[in-house]
């Protein structure tokens, strides 16, 4: 049974809608914000969102009763840490929790064009994270029933016979099996469970340089084999065509449901967007700054995450960027969460290319010097920062081939993935 917020739950000066008040119901969105606490499926109300004007303002409160709770976690640990004072939106008038929890692109698409915000009023309990959004104070039902493995059949031949995307008029969820939405993202997705767990089922593209689906198998592999912290993933050969699933670390089975695990990206981490203007401030560095702030283990965390930007180098992934999930809790602290999307980025025979972010003093070039040069940032003196860079760009020269082959990678691609990664 959902449960509902007393209403003395929130300041009293802003309990009832008044002509005068600025957070009045009249502004153009005002949702209640929800939040599935450490362990748990159901969600409680956490607190209010609200946006109006031209250019937009955003302001957000937790409720005095979520802040009276034992257990009250904060929504984002650097700009929305639990406190009983007005926050205003950094972005576009968005909280970068709030806008992580939002459909971008790919759901956008499926659930026809609308504004971002508008997400808000449809949020459904399966997009990333533990936050959800509702107009009232009863709280969203988590999702009981998700597509199976064997579903993906069905979806995959809905796509096919679906126009374009950028053709779509008609929302494309309406054609998948029983209205099962696809999970948001740049490219068609769909969530999938498989014995109590959860995976991402990421289809093919046209128009790839190679088959990205098995070299990103290969890759997380590679991570992997390289000591990093990956998610597990799997191809599965739906109509003849590989697809992709990659375990979601955000949900636990806990006997009644899943548990939803809060998660933030780099972007909400710098206090950034995903606009050409905002790409200046997408940065390794302040990024290592912003993961020294929030993680409950922060030397253990920054030497992750090096080792990902040295990985990164050496496979030439030029084209990562803060737009990924960067740190979960899966208790009250956070972490950095698992890596699941790196893979080479296709280059011209003998070409070089910068990071979009940057990696060093120097800027975004990713060659050695200023890679170590920047390690202090990351906790790391020269010497444990070399040891690092040295052992990754080791095992990735020396095995990366391997790990294409044993993949499933053709001959003829790993030629074309040799161009970015045997250099």
């Amino acid at each position: 049974m959902t449960k509902r917020a007393r209403p003395d739950s929130w300041p009293a000066s802003r309990a009832r809608p008044h002509a005068s008040n600025r957070f009045a119901m009249t502004s153009d969105y005002d949702r209640f914000v929800f939040v599935a606490l450490p362990g748990r499926s159901e969600y409680v109300v956490a607190g209010r969102f609200r946006m109006s004007g031209d250019p937009p303002m955003g302001e957000f409160i937790y409720g005095h009763s979520y802040l009276s709770r034992a257990d009250a976690v904060e929504l984002d640990p650097v700009h929305l840490t639990l406190s009983g004072r007005v926050r205003k939106g950094r972005v576009d008038g968005l909280f970068g929790a709030i806008r992580d929890a939002m459909a971008s692109s790919w759901g956008r698409l499926v659930e026809g064009r609308q504004d971002g915000t508008e997400y808000l009023v449809r949020s459904t309990t399966d997009y990333g994270g533990a936050l959800a959004f509702a107009r009232g104070l009863e709280a969203p039902a988590p999702k009981r029933r998700y597509n199976a493995v064997g579903d993906l059949v069905r979806i995959k031949a809905a796509l096919d016979a679906a126009a374009p995307p950028d053709q779509r008029d008609a929302p494309l969820w309406e054609t998948l099996p029983q209205g099962r939405r696809p999970v948001e993202a740049s490219a068609p997705r769909v969530i999938v469970e498989d014995d109590r767990t959860l995976w991402i089922a990421k289809f093919p593209q046209d128009g790839m340089t190679w088959n990205q689906t098995r070299v990103r198998h290969a890759t997380l592999q590679l991570a992997r084999n390289c000591g990093l912290d990956v998610v597990p993933s799997r191809i599965e050969i739906v109509r003849g065509e590989d697809v992709l699933l990659v375990r979601r670390y955000d949900r636990a089975w806990v006997g009644d449901g899943y548990a939803c695990s809060r998660l933030i990206s780099g972007f909400t981490l710098l206090g950034t967007g995903d606009t050409p203007t905002a790409e200046h401030d997408w940065s390794y560095l302040t990024l290592a700054d912003q993961v020294r702030r929030a993680s409950s283990h922060p030397r253990e965390d920054l030497r992750e995450l090096f080792g990902r930007l040295c990985f990164n180098a050496a496979i030439s992934y030029l084209t990562d960027d803060p737009r990924h999930p960067i740190m979960v809790a899966k208790g009250t602290g956070w972490r950095l969460a698992p890596a699941s999307s790196p893979a080479p980025t296709p280059l011209a025979e003998g070409k070089r290319g910068d990071f979009t972010m940057i990696c060093g003093p120097a800027g975004r070039s990713p060659n050695r010097e200023n890679i170590l040069a920047g390690a202090g940032r990351f906790l790391l003196d020269r010497a444990a920062a070399e040891a690092i860079l040295d052992r990754i760009s080791g095992i990735v020269q020396s095995s990366w081939y391997d790990a294409m082959r044993s993949s499933g990678v053709s001959v003829n691609d790993c030629d074309l993935v040799g161009r970015s990664i045997g250099r």
